[in-house]
């Protein structure tokens, strides 16, 4: 059996992270293989490929044309994340793509049609569905919540202008600018709550919000927001977003699921909480963190692996283009909200860009 041949463009934190999991995928699995590296910086592909025994490109065209790689993982700067997983489809490649999966609603629904038309697999990667206890709570516990009447999302971080907005060249390229990171605060740390909210309690229907840029004055984008949803299934939901939470250490994130049986909260990815009537209370000691930049690779290797598992036993994988793009709509609609100062029903148009 020839190993499903994988490679990572883009070198920077995340794509380090894409790195180390695939490396270790490779020695766990019988179908996995790391084939290269890319980045535009030369010396830095060259640097890690050598690191781990892998070929390094400095462009994705050089990449696309070897043979040995059936997948690409997109870790780029975020409006790059369409075009360069088009341009990979019309290669033939399979491709799974960092958060968010394109800047606009236009390059999303494109980068689906451009699967479905080449016969390609396209994942998005929200790593925390992979999270043990978030499982736990999808596959174990919300049946017996009941009826679900409200959802609660909190995610207060922090990210220092000059140490992330402005810390380099590449960083001043693309972050916190409309065109090029797509938003702030809910386009590129927050999309994975909203995710996950949409993952438990269903799909959306109407969204009001309101967004802002409050303490970061050098960038475009909101560094806070809030939002009101109202499910398909008739719960309701708040969501409550910033950048700007200080002291560090007592950054978190925070969803509370409630039901006409029971009610269960998360905090950060762990079950802090679950009570539900006739039963005892369950959960963990959960200690806020202070460090809100640094993945670990054990959500990114499962999430791989399942991707990769289900190219090589040639079945769909979860979390495609057609589930990747709910997080980003809802992002639009809030969006939208604010601007217009009106509620905004779903779904979007396609064309909308904002």
């Amino acid at each position: 059996m020839r190993k499903i041949g994988v490679a990572v463009v883009g070198l920077g934190v995340i794509g380090k992270v894409h790195v180390k999991a695939l490396k270790e995928l490779e020695k766990e699995t019988e179908y996995v293989k790391l084939v290269a590296v890319v980045d535009q910086i030369s010396a830095l592909a060259e640097d890690i490929a050598k690191q781990y025994g892998v070929i390094s490109y400095s462009t994705i065209y050089d990449a696309l044309k070897n043979p040995e790689i059936d997948v690409i993982t997109i870790a780029t700067p975020s409006y790059l994340h369409s075009p360069q997983a088009i341009l990979a489809m019309e290669y033939g490649k399979n491709v799974i793509t960092e958060k968010p999966m394109a800047t606009t609603l236009a390059g999303a629904k494109e980068m689906i049609k451009k699967a479905e038309k080449n016969g390609v697999k396209l994942g998005v990667i929200f790593q925390e569905r992979y999270s043990p206890d978030i499982r736990k709570l999808k596959y174990e516990i919300m049946d017996k919540l009941g009826k679900l009447y409200l959802l609660e999302a909190e995610l207060k971080w922090y990210r220092d202008e000059k140490e992330y907005y402005l810390r380099d060249e590449i960083a001043r390229s693309w972050r916190g600018m409309w065109n090029t990171e797509g938003g702030g605060v809910l386009t590129n740390q927050g999309i994975h709550t909203i995710d996950l909210i949409l993952w438990l309690g269903g799909e959306v229907e109407e969204v009001s919000g309101f967004i802002d840029n409050l303490t970061h004055p050098s960038i475009e984008v909101e560094d806070t927001a809030v939002a009101i949803f109202k499910f398909k299934n008739r719960a309701l939901g708040t969501m409550s977003q910033t950048v700007s939470m200080r002291p560090r250490k007592y950054q978190n994130r925070k969803i509370r699921i409630y039901g006409d049986r029971g009610y269960a909260e998360i905090i950060d990815r762990q079950i802090a909480s679950v009570r539900i009537e006739g039963n005892e209370e369950m959960g963990n000691n959960v200690i806020s963190k202070s460090d809100t930049i640094s993945q670990g690779t054990d959500l990114h290797k499962e999430l791989f692996k399942d991707f990769l598992k289900a190219l090589n036993e040639e079945r769909n994988f979860p979390i495609d283009g057609k589930e990747g793009i709910k997080s980003l709509e809802v992002i639009k609609a809030i969006y939208l909200s604010s601007m217009n100062r009106q509620v905004i029903k779903l779904p979007l148009e396609v064309n909308i860009v904002i």
